[in-house]
């Protein structure tokens, strides 16, 4: 079971058209776990999104467009999607 914390889950529920934004995908511990990290890569960039940067502890800082959200949680192998906002200042 993927979790999505608060904002993912209001997100999800009323995306706000036209609107973009970045989520943290946690991708899960697996021993494939680089070969789930290319599919969800793919999966992204299929959905017209990017993938800003590879993050430390197998996570990915991705950016879509909120009525992708839906899309972004039902991918296999990821643990869970936050907003950016668990990265703090950068």
């Amino acid at each position: 079971m993927t979790y999505l914390s608060h904002t993912v889950r209001s997100l999800r529920d009323d995306p706000i058209p036209d609107e973009e934004v970045r989520l943290v995908l946690t991708v899960e511990d697996a021993p494939t776990v680089e070969d789930d990290a290319d599919e969800i890569e793919s999966a992204v960039e299929s959905l017209d999104g990017e993938v800003v940067r590879e993050l430390a502890f197998d996570r990915l800082l991705v950016e879509v467009a909120q009525t992708d959200i839906d899309a972004i949680c039902s991918l296999d192998g990821i643990s869970s999607v936050e907003t950016d906002a668990v990265l703090g200042p950068t």
